[in-house]
């Protein structure tokens, strides 16, 4: 059968913020002085993000001072979070902690030693011996690259069980503290969510309920592009930053990913999130009909920008319970670099050979 990977589970955080919500918040710290530019506001509106999960109310997530507050903030409410996805993820596949052979973590908003990959060993109750692979530069990127890297490890162990685990605390981007907003403050301040994930790839299917078979793996970096999007530690936090290629760089890297695709067919595709704009481009590139194959990219960017977490929720949404998604399809995920990380995918159901 070769790759198959499990229905992911995810876990966001427990406090919802909408996007009117934080719009009022920064009216109420800059209206007055007149630094809030209400162009800025409109643009985030026009994300479509209705509400992101936080793992804390916006008022606390406002008053943390200082990068290593939010650090350690931020640090333990995704360590939380993972550890809630990946105990999921190995009931629902029906395999006890033992079972796991390796642990693929994507982890990047708080930089973090030892990583995630070594506080899930321990609170999991993993063998010690288990491999790990710690990503923990690919940000937005992170899901799908963590798959691939499953992927590829099981290609070369059969019979071995990989645990895919992503958790990203992006709320803390949110910094009304760091200075006066900018555009990209506003913009990167409101767009994220906090969640983890967790998924089982294996070389037999786990657990029931519907499957992916890998089919194949891709990974890019878009060429002189470290420019388009980059991520960065202040005195106050982190910040995440984007230059005048961000809007060009995902319809640059589309050519690259259909070389690899090639004359396979496409059927569907899970695509990364990361904007309105870079769901419908990719799908069009495609040749994907976006009113249909772009449903769940859409439905989870209503709450929020999940980050390295993203595609596997959308992968999620895909292999729910009656969903339409048959056969052959793709999913994408994009990152700061410019990066991309694909895997081409049949989608079935128990006992379905692919």
């Amino acid at each position: 059968m070769g790759v198959v990977i499990g229905c992911p589970v995810v876990r966001t955080a427990p406090y919802w913020v909408t996007t009117d919500e934080l719009i009022a918040d920064m009216e109420a710290r800059y209206a007055e002085s007149g630094q809030l530019d209400w162009r800025h506001l409109k643009m985030l509106r026009q994300t479509s993000i209705e509400k992101r999960p936080w793992i804390a109310p916006i008022e606390e997530t406002a008053a943390l001072r200082g990068v290593g507050a939010r650090s350690r903030a931020a640090y333990a409410g995704a360590r939380d979070l993972a550890v809630a996805a990946a105990a999921d993820a190995l009931e629902r596949s029906g395999l006890n902690p033992e079972d796991v052979d390796c642990l693929v973590t994507t982890h990047t908003a708080t930089w973090t030693v030892p990583g995630l990959d070594v506080d899930l060993v321990a609170l999991l109750g993993l063998r010690p011996q288990v491999s790990r692979i710690g990503l923990a530069t690919v940000a937005c990127s992170g899901g799908g690259h963590a798959l691939v890297q499953a992927a590829r490890f099981v290609r070369a162990e059969p019979g071995k069980r990989v645990l895919v685990v992503a958790a990203e605390p992006l709320s803390t981007l949110y910094n009304p503290l760091s200075g006066p907003p900018t555009l990209q403050s506003v913009i990167y301040g409101g767009l994220f969510g906090d969640a983890a994930a967790a998924a089982v790839v294996a070389d037999v299917p786990v657990g029931g309920g519907r499957s992916l078979v890998v089919k194949g793996t891709w990974e890019f970096v878009l060429p002189n592009s470290a420019d388009a999007y980059w991520g960065v530690y202040e005195e106050t936090g982190i910040a995440f930053d984007s230059g005048p290629q961000a809007p060009t760089a995902p319809s640059r890297i589309l050519p690259y990913l259909k070389e690899w695709l090639g004359e396979r067919p496409v059927g569907w595709a899970a695509v990364h999130p990361g904007g309105p704009r870079i769901i419908s481009g990719t799908l069009a590139g495609l040749g994907l009909e976006e009113e249909a194959a772009g449903r769940h990219a859409r439905d989870s960017l209503t709450r929020g920008n999940l980050g390295g977490v993203a595609l596997l929720d959308v992968l999620a949404r895909s292999l729910a319970d009656g969903d339409p998604v048959r056969g052959w399809g793709t999913a994408v995920a994009f990152g700061p670099g410019f990066t991309g990380s694909g895997l081409y995918l049949w989608a079935q159901d128990r006992g379905e050979d692919g």
